[in-house]
């Protein structure tokens, strides 16, 4: 249940994000909220949950807006391992690190994938400019918060734990004996 409501909400983030907030595939201030979701796959769920999840969504998110075939499955997977990796090693709490790791692991992930293509297949992609990656990045923190909670909201729905107190069984009288 938790996998097929995920597959579901990351569908829905795909058409969003390629209807309403993409006019062209190379629009400058589009927000990437499929990141978002590997981001929050890698911090809450265990390896085979989220590579389950992410391999049919980086896919149809390839074939919905991808101008060069295997680029987003490649930044979703190669951001989910960075993340993973990363939020394993930390000693710090969470919420100090989670949104801009975030914004700095699309950054690098984005890079890597740039420089890769762009030796493969030279003069296809648009040339890199830091000001428009910047303000993905800072589209990225703007929208993480309200989709973490989201998510959260959802995983605890999806997983049975809607309520965490237990009304069912409710005691009547002194608790204290």
């Amino acid at each position: 249940m938790l996998i097929a409501g995920f597959l579901v909400v990351g569908l829905l983030l795909i058409v969003l994000q390629t209807t309403v907030f993409m006019f062209t595939p190379t629009w400058v201030a589009a927000p990437d909220f499929y990141y978002i979701l590997v981001a929050y796959l890698a911090y809450r769920l265990d390896l085979f949950r989220g590579v389950i999840i992410l391999l049919p969504i980086s896919s149809v998110l390839d074939v919905f807006s991808g101008t060069i075939l295997g680029m987003y499955p490649a930044i979703c997977f190669s951001g989910y391992f960075l993340l993973k990796f990363i939020s394993v090693k930390m000693p710090v709490r969470e919420s100090l690190y989670q949104v801009p790791f975030v914004a700095v692991s699309y950054i690098a992930v984005c890079w890597l994938v740039f420089v890769s293509l762009d030796f493969m297949q030279p003069d296809t992609l648009v040339p890199w400019s830091w000001p428009v990656m910047l303000l993905r990045a800072g589209l990225i923190i703007l929208f993480s918060s309200p989709l973490f909670r989201f998510f959260e909201f959802l995983n605890h729905h999806l997983r049975g734990r809607f309520f965490s107190f237990k009304v069912s069984r409710s005691r009547s009288g002194n608790t204290y004996r």
